[in-house]
């Protein structure tokens, strides 16, 4: 079922809070479906997704049971706790009409969570990475860790197209490893993540080959201290090519990572860290608030910075994600709670808007070593931009979340309004990140949206992944009834001109 809406070409103005916002509209998105998979059951996860070439997603996230297994699934039941230490993660592939072909438990008797992304290789082999703390998950005779070894590792398991296991292994220390992220580039499988132990592997060249925990934030909340690692590894799940920590003495994750044409990865997030390594050169050198942004860019061989900065204002600010657009440009979309984040004159918004957070979005030049746009986003409530991307007409999308009912929506819009909670959030902007294009809310009339997480394909559409507290959420499809703990949902909306 498609759910398509038509409009006329919309041109007005809309002044908000002394922000002036110059709206474009040509054509509305066309929202292909809207499922809920199955129920979150209160785990610690979020939900992501990938498209292979034929149009398939494989979506993944965490769960305390209820999951709809097909008859070829790897595990058919749940293996967790119920109760707050428990779940597993479930693995779904469901056709480009979201019809479902593969769904399995993946979990043992710990606890599974914090599945924030999952890969796919040239070959289509789909890599799903969690944080577990169970013993007894199934590893590949040459896994490069068969068991674990602290409180949390990451673990990641590979399948083929089709759904046929072909390899897991652990990764971590005896501290405690989590927040995987994945990705595959030139036939290795990079993961990010977050430690507190003192043994993790790190290779012999690493840029910080020791882990640093002189000062974390708060020793009564332990979870607020940890490094970042960046760790290469075989397809095979057999090997460590390189691995590095990277951070200062509180703590520091990175949230989004990607690669440039120059052979350098790109990293950003947020820090706690006094200390955090940034280059002689860099646009911010100090910390300024609780927590600053940062932008880190980093060689292959993971031995090297070649430029790292502070990115925020006086209060708390986060990169969510990094778009590169060239060696010398780079998009950094997140959040603040900063009225003096750094914005430009000709910014979409100048003013911060108030409430807990305003999202922003930003272009950074590092030749010239400064933003060369910046803006603001958001209402007067509480707004996070979650996500951007560039989309094949070179435009550029975000996915956010929002309880603002003043957020800047266009007349065409899906929703229009919001009575209360935090909604989805999806705003189309021009190339040059000052005319709105498109906006909407993306759940109904009142909403409680957690956790979005987005990937834009390159057939040209957005696959929107996030847990959804309230029922009324619309959707073409059902693969579970919605409860009060949180259903994983995925929405599906074709962003390309027709």
């Amino acid at each position: 079922m498609k759910l398509q809406i038509y409009f006329f070409s919309i041109i007005f103005f809309m002044s908000l809070h002394s922000g002036l916002y110059c709206q474009t509209v040509s054509q509305s998105p066309i929202i292909d479906y809207s499922i809920y998979l199955v129920p979150g059951g209160g785990v610690h996860s979020s939900v992501s997704s990938v498209t292979d070439k034929n149009g398939n997603t494989f979506a993944a996230g965490g769960t305390r049971g209820g999951l709809k297994v097909t008859n070829d699934a790897y595990q058919k039941n749940y293996s967790g706790h119920n109760d707050e230490t428990g779940g597993d993660i479930f693995l779904m592939k469901l056709s480009p009409s979201g019809g479902l072909i593969y769904s399995t438990y993946l979990g043992c008797s710990g606890s599974e969570h914090y599945c924030l992304q999952i890969a796919l290789d040239d070959n289509e082999n789909v890599y799903v990475g969690f944080t577990t703390n169970s013993t007894g998950l199934p590893v590949s005779g040459n896994a490069y860790q068969k068991s674990n070894k602290g409180d949390n590792d990451h673990y990641i398991i590979k399948f083929s197209n089709d759904c046929k296991y072909i390899a897991s292994t652990y990764l971590g220390g005896i501290g405690d490893d989590h927040w995987t992220r994945l990705a595959v580039y030139k036939n290795t499988l990079f993961l990010v993540g977050k430690t507190t132990s003192p043994d993790f592997p790190v290779s012999d060249n690493a840029f910080q080959r020791s882990y640093d925990n002189s000062s974390p934030p708060d020793t009564s909340q332990p979870w607020l201290s940890g490094d970042i690692t960046i760790t290469s590894l075989s397809l095979n799940l057999d090997k460590i090519f390189r691995s590095t920590y990277l951070g200062g003495g509180s703590l520091d994750y990175v949230n989004s990572f990607t690669f440039g044409n120059d052979g350098k990865i790109y990293l950003a997030g947020g820090t706690y860290s006094c200390n955090f390594p940034v280059t002689e050169n860099a646009y911010k050198k100090t910390l300024s608030g609780t927590i600053d942004g940062f932008l880190t860019v980093m060689n292959q061989k993971l031995s090297k910075i070649s430029y790292s900065t502070y990115i925020g204002g006086d209060s708390t600010d986060q990169v969510n994600s990094a778009v590169l657009l060239n060696p010398g440009n780079i998009i950094l979309a997140g959040e603040t709670k900063s009225p003096d984040f750094p914005v430009t004159s000709d910014a979409l918004s100048n003013k911060y808007f108030g409430g807990r957070s305003d999202g922003f979005i930003m272009k950074f030049n590092l030749k010239s070593n400064k933003p060369v746009y910046s803006t603001f986003i958001g209402g007067t409530k509480n707004d996070y931009v979650n996500y951007a991307a560039i989309t094949g007409s070179g435009n550029f999308v975000l996915v956010g979340s929002s309880s603002s009912k003043d957020f800047p929506v266009t007349n065409d819009a899906i929703h229009q309004t919001i009575d209360g909670g935090m909604d989805l959030v999806i705003m189309i902007l021009d190339k040059t990140l000052k005319r709105i294009e498109y906006s909407t809310y993306g759940g109904g009339s009142k909403q409680l949206i957690m956790m979005p997480n987005a990937d834009y394909t390159k057939c040209g559409s957005l696959l929107i992944s996030f847990i959804n507290y309230y029922k009324e959420f619309p959707v073409t499809m059902k693969y579970t009834e919605p409860d009060s703990t949180g259903t994983n949902c995925l929405m599906k909306l074709n962003l390309e001109d027709k």
